[in-house]
């Protein structure tokens, strides 16, 4: 068996995606970086999100009961970083940004993004220290041709 060590470092080679993802309404919501989401329907279109449960969005996006996905293209790593931080670190990294809202929940969707996911909240799950949201698609759109940023090609990784 192997050790907590080992776990870690094979845990780390998952591939993810890596987006930044917001709730609440305009500037007072909150947004941060994610990559512990997928796809986990196509018949209604569905992800899931897990967020730690001492992250300051937790209790936000149980309240506002909707989120939405702001896809980052490759090489975009300054906008991912911009939403990057502690889990305790509060409600302010939407103030003074340019959001805009989802056209269906009404989420701030941000600067930058070359698409997104706008999603409301179906069903939570508790799974060890994180929180498991489940988010019926509602509204969808992709601007780009590029790729989005993930944890391989950007080298931002989240452990839990």
């Amino acid at each position: 068996m192997g050790s907590d060590k080992d776990t870690n470092k094979v845990l780390r080679k998952l591939e993810y995606g890596v987006y930044v993802v917001s709730m609440g309404k305009g500037r007072e919501g909150n947004a941060f970086t994610a990559s512990w989401l997928t796809q986990i329907s196509s018949e209604p279109p569905m992800v899931a999100l897990a967020i730690h449960n001492k992250h300051q969005s937790c209790p936000l996006l149980k309240e506002h009961g909707a989120f939405a996905v702001n896809l980052i293209a490759e090489g975009q790593d300054g906008v991912a970083k911009a939403y990057y931080g502690p889990a305790e670190s509060g409600y302010e990294k939407l103030k003074g940004v340019d959001v805009h809202d989802s056209p269906a929940t009404r989420s701030p969707l941000i600067k930058g993004a070359v698409g997104y996911l706008d999603c409301r909240v179906v069903e939570t799950v508790q799974a060890g220290n994180h929180t498991v949201f489940f988010g019926k698609v509602v509204a969808a759109a992709y601007n780009s041709d590029q790729p989005v940023l993930t944890t391989t090609n950007s080298k931002l990784h989240y452990a839990g």
